[in-house]
């Protein structure tokens, strides 16, 4: 099993030279770095275990300044390491690390207290106490802290061994935001012959060459060329492993860090406004304030947007300026807009459309079911929210039946979606009225009606043909009392069909009804079936019609030929009206045309 670690700390307090001990490897990549002797951008590095696996190591920077770079190599970490220098001690910037490792959920965490050489032994011990006490004030619980000197290498081999040790115990992925791959993209540059190269931790699952990736939030579809991890070509990588991947038929104009690469672009939300459940992280005169502009990181992106409470506490709308890709419970912290002081954390909860009246409701919500909290999965919220779901994942069911079964909450299955009981028996509800109006309800209105997805359409629609007096004809859902009593027909369309009755086997047009809403009271006379409609705007009752069926078939057999003079005679009907009537009768299988004649079917 692959595993990423990092260190986190104050500047100049050994983080390089601690990674360069473990691996061998000198993170500092930059000439820039090199020469001002301090990280400024993430470094990486690596080394085996007793089994030969890589554990790819992330070395950040310390600099209060560059904070946003820090944030960006932490989201992948299975394992961390807060570095303290034991000649200097706990300093602000280790307190602003330490709290970013919290507010990112990594839950393996070892103080590492540097330059022990440089400390007598009773310095150490106070050393260790004063650490250990801040730590636990952070992450609420006991932290190793192990004393090294990466300059002497004392240390190194025991700090080594923990670190292998607790990988060994650490679930796969468990903060894995899909169960597809995906890398949070923190370089991109162009290989000459090769074109465009993203590195970045791979997560959610494996990623091989020839696989198809869209760049989000630019939604650009590329793929996968060939991939390097720890500076090998491989055919396929393990989450979470470091890669560089070679990509197809993309400019390196085209990414950003804070892109995300990903093989399923459901798991991801793309958005410019999102609803965040937040908690402060600083006490003090800087706080996070309603309506203010903040900006916000996440994986290695960082945005700025404004802020806007909701009526729950502690949620909150952002309104970012430009588009942003993020998933269900991602974490992310809230940074001073144009300064680097961590003003607190919080997990992306909806990037969905949310106007004020459905936020209102969501506010509503989150005060009974709390999020994260009483409510852990995506496929919940929406439930609870929308009263339906479709599933992005396969183990988002598993987590939606147990979560309605201890709430007591009803639910149907689909093969992809779920839909609360009491919304389907709302939808069926409501179906079954339109369906009892005057002309029913037709399947494209049934479509509209509910914005639902498709499946979930399928199964109300077999309800309510089973368990409702409703039946389907030429596409239209209707109450079967329509099809057989006048009592449900409107004044209007009792006149329409008296009128119809009275003209003697003519037609009634269109043009001959003068009152407002004919055309509507026409399609619903149609759609109960009794009335026809003919070509020309010719409207026939289906009594009529029917009774001029019989009067032009009558006597004859199958097979029989007559013209239409002959039924012209038995009708009474000018040539006007004939050659309609006996195109429906054609359209209806009851004749068929054979040159100037029609046969008898």
């Amino acid at each position: 099993m692959h595993h990423i670690i990092g260190t986190a700390g104050h500047v100049d307090h050994g983080k390089t030279a601690l990674i360069e001990a473990l691996t061998g490897i000198n993170a500092d990549r930059l000439p820039e770095e090199k020469k001002r002797g301090m990280t400024i951008d993430l470094g990486f590095a690596y080394f085996e275990n007793d089994d030969g696996i890589k554990i790819g190591v992330i070395d950040v920077p310390g600099h209060e300044r560059f904070i946003r770079n820090m944030v960006a190599g932490a989201w992948s970490l299975s394992f961390a390491m807060i570095v303290v220098a034991a000649d200097d001690g706990w300093m602000p910037q280790t307190e602003d690390h330490a709290r970013v490792i919290e507010a990112m959920g990594i839950e393996e965490v070892v103080c590492v207290l540097t330059k022990s050489d440089l400390v007598d032994a009773m310095g150490i011990k106070a050393m260790e106490l004063e650490t250990r006490k801040n730590l636990r004030r952070i992450f609420d619980k006991d932290v190793e802290v192990i004393s090294v000197s990466s300059f002497t290498g004392l240390g190194i081999d025991t700090l080594r061994s923990h670190v292998i040790e607790t990988l060994s115990g650490v679930q796969p992925d468990k903060r894995a935001l899909s169960d597809s791959a995906y890398i949070h993209i923190d370089r991109a540059f162009t290989v000459k012959g090769a074109g465009t190269v993203i590195t970045g931790s791979l997560a959610g699952g494996e990623l091989s060459k020839s696989d198809e990736l869209t760049i989000l939030p630019a939604g650009i579809k590329t793929r996968v060329r060939g991939i390097q991890s720890y500076h090998k070509d491989i055919e396929t990588a393990q989450p979470l492993s470091r890669v560089a991947c070679n990509l197809h038929g993309i400019k390196k104009e085209e990414i950003s860090r804070g892109f995300i690469a990903a093989r399923n672009i459901k798991d991801f939300w793309t958005s410019r406004e999102f609803i965040i459940r937040w908690e402060p992280l600083k006490v003090g005169t800087e706080c996070i304030r309603n309506h203010i502009e903040i900006e916000l990181a996440c994986g290695t992106g960082h945005y700025t947007g404004k802020i806007h409470f909701l009526n729950a506490e502690g949620y909150a709308r952002i309104v970012f300026t430009e588009d942003v890709s993020a998933s269900w419970l991602q974490p992310c912290l809230f940074i001073r807009h144009g300064g680097h002081r961590i003003l607190g954390k919080g997990h992306f909860i909806w990037g969905e459309k949310a106007d004020h009246i459905f936020r209102r409701k969501m506010g509503e919500l989150l005060v009974k079911y709390p999020v994260p909290g009483s409510i852990k999965t995506h496929s919940s919220f929406s439930i609870m929210l929308n009263g339906w779901v479709e599933f992005k994942k396969d183990s988002e069911r598993k987590g939606l039946e147990v979560f309605c079964g201890h709430q007591n909450i009803k639910i149907r299955f689909t093969q992809n979606c779920a839909i609360r009981e009491d919304y389907f028996q709302d939808f069926i509800a409501r179906l079954f009225s339109q369906a009892s109006k005057p002309g029913g309800l037709s399947k494209s209105e049934f479509a509209s009606l509910l914005n639902i997805p498709e499946e979930i359409k399928e199964l109300l629609a077999k309800e309510l043909l089973d368990k409702k007096p409703v039946v389907m004809i030429d596409q239209l859902f209707i109450s079967e009392e329509q099809l057989d009593s006048e009592a449900v027909l409107t004044p209007f369309g009792k006149k329409i069909l008296c009128m119809m009755n009275d003209r003697n086997n003519r037609g009634l047009q269109f043009r001959e009804l003068k009152f407002p809403g004919a055309r509507k009271e026409l399609r619903n006379l149609i759609r109960m079936g009794k009335v026809l409609s003919l070509e020309e705007d010719i409207f026939y009752s289906r009594e009529t019609f029917d009774r001029l069926a019989v009067l032009v078939l009558q006597g004859h057999s199958r097979g029989d030929l007559f013209s239409i003079p002959e039924a012209k005679d038995r009708t009474g009907l000018t040539r006007r009206y004939m050659i309609p009537v006996l195109n429906k009768m054609e359209e209806k299988g009851m004749v068929k045309r054979v040159g100037d004649k029609r046969m008898v079917l």
